[in-house]
């Protein structure tokens, strides 16, 4: 899997406070997820929530490490049964605050050879917003213009000796025109945050550039693209098309900026678990204070098995009910039922409430037309009873954890856990329970034999699950 990765420096103005503005301003910005900015903008507590809409769940975490305080935001959005992360990780100190982007496809099948225009738009709204620091050189969204007052600067950095945060693209002026051969101002849009774009205004300047650097640099219409690691790339005009200059350049950033990761940076796995592991030393302590006093090991053992049920079971009531309260600020409801409910415990709250929003969407489609009165009744029905969607999460952290045919870490296997799925057994395979229902069990190969056998698991697991409608009926 490859990631888009980038740190940017921020202003000493920049707070908490302004950075949740900021994703939350992003978040509203896109049809797909401003349902969830929405309920994000509405959490009086913003540091430590949880919220699933639609097909988009939203986490963050706060953490504390080495004197440095995080705040860390991760996006799953599921699209063409990928899922799409974006993590955000805010950092200060007394000295130093910064903000670090991971981006990347969970079972990816786009190569990644180009910059997610929509996907990057979060790097831009934080330059937009103007709390992006600047270094020897402004980190923006439109070209830069060649400043002679910097020359030796970029003297320097063609000579590598000094080294920028982000790469370089260098677009020397075609003599006797005012163009270039590329976008100028594309460029500088989709490589905001992930490169510098620089371009000549004057056609002496390149070659004032090449005395004071004495080393070969771009001119004429060509581009080089110069690297922290102080790799070179001199692209030639291009001799084809228009355009496909612009697309070598984009492939090439991108194809350096995934391969080089940085490997110290902050991650929300890391910070995740972490707080697993704080959570789990806390458990801890309250079963050994549970169980101090019981005298014999079998009493001991009895004991802790029993608070365990029993926090478990408590945990997983209030959570299916803040779901469900969640889901209750946009969902619509009616004054009384006219149905009784099934004494079929359950898998989340509102699942019978779901199946029945999906029989009758179902039966919309065979009810003989929009002028019968069955339609009408139905249709009527459907226009007071929304889907609640607790169950959506199953779905989509199936899809996530399998789809990609890739061997399954701990990890998947915590997130599994957390939406009801039980590890019953790892020999052969791993065997799951759903919500402890000895019907609702599964296998899972350790070592898939491919993505398609993967997808297939997935889609069998969310088949025999599921309360809703298939993508082909939506």
């Amino acid at each position: 899997m490859r990631i888009l990765s980038t740190k940017l420096p921020l202003k000493s103005t920049v707070t908490k406070d302004s950075v949740y503005e900021i994703i939350i301003a992003w978040l509203k910005n896109a049809g797909p997820t401003r349902a969830v900015g929405e309920k994000f903008e509405q959490c009086e507590n913003k540091s430590e929530v949880r919220l699933v809409d639609g097909y988009c769940t939203l986490e963050t975490l706060s953490n504390t490490h080495n004197g440095i305080d995080y705040f860390a935001f991760r996006l799953s959005h599921i699209y063409h049964e990928q899922t799409w992360d974006t993590e955000i990780i805010y950092a200060e100190n007394e000295d130093h605050k910064s903000v670090t982007f991971h981006i990347y496809c969970s079972g990816d099948t786009t190569k990644f050879d180009n910059v997610p225009k929509v996907r990057s738009e979060i790097i831009r709204t934080f330059i937009q917003k103007g709390s992006v620091a600047s270094g020897c050189l402004p980190i923006q969204v439109n070209p830069i213009d060649a400043d002679y007052g910097q020359i030796e600067l970029y003297a320097e950095i063609v000579n590598g000796k000094c080294k920028l945060p982000l790469p370089m693209v260098f677009i020397s002026k075609i003599f006797d025109s005012a163009g270039y051969e590329v976008d100028a101002e594309m460029l500088a849009f989709r490589l905001a945050g992930i490169a510098y774009v620089v371009v000549e205004k004057d056609t002496d300047f390149s070659f004032n550039l090449k005395e004071r650097a004495r080393s070969k640099v771009p001119f004429n219409g060509r581009v080089g693209i110069f690297y922290p690691n102080g790799k070179i790339d001199r692209l030639c005009r291009a001799q084809v098309l228009w355009g496909e200059l612009d697309v070598k350049i984009l492939n090439d950033i991108v194809k350096a900026v995934t391969s080089q990761v940085d490997k110290t940076a902050p991650t929300w796995g890391q910070f995740y678990a972490d707080k697993i592991a704080l959570d789990a030393k806390h458990s801890a302590e309250l079963l050994d204070d549970y169980i101090s006093g019981y005298d014999t090991l079998d009493d001991k053992l009895k004991a802790a098995k029993e608070k365990i049920a029993m926090l478990t079971e408590e945990n997983t009531s209030l959570r299916n009910k803040n779901d469900s309260l969640q889901a209750a600020l946009t969902a619509r409801g009616i004054e009384e039922s006219i149905i009784a409910k099934s004494e079929v415990k359950e898998f989340f709250d509102g699942e019978q409430h779901d199946f029945l929003v999906t029989v009758l969407k179902d039966a919309a489609d065979r009810c003989g037309g929009f002028d019968t009165r069955q339609y009408e009744l139905i249709k009527s029905f459907l226009a007071n009873n929304e889907y609640i969607g607790n169950g959506r999460e199953t779905e989509e952290v199936v899809r996530r954890v399998l789809s990609s045919g890739e061997p399954i870490n701990k990890r998947d296997i915590a997130d599994l856990e957390r939406v009801g799925f039980d590890l019953v057994s790892e020999n052969p395979h791993y065997k799951f329970v759903y919500r402890g229902n000895e019907r609702y069990w599964f296998t899972v190969s350790k070592t898939p034999s491919d993505r398609r056998s993967g997808m297939n698991n997935a889609s069998d697991i969310i088949k025999r699950l599921t309360v809703y409608r298939s993508d082909k009926k939506k």
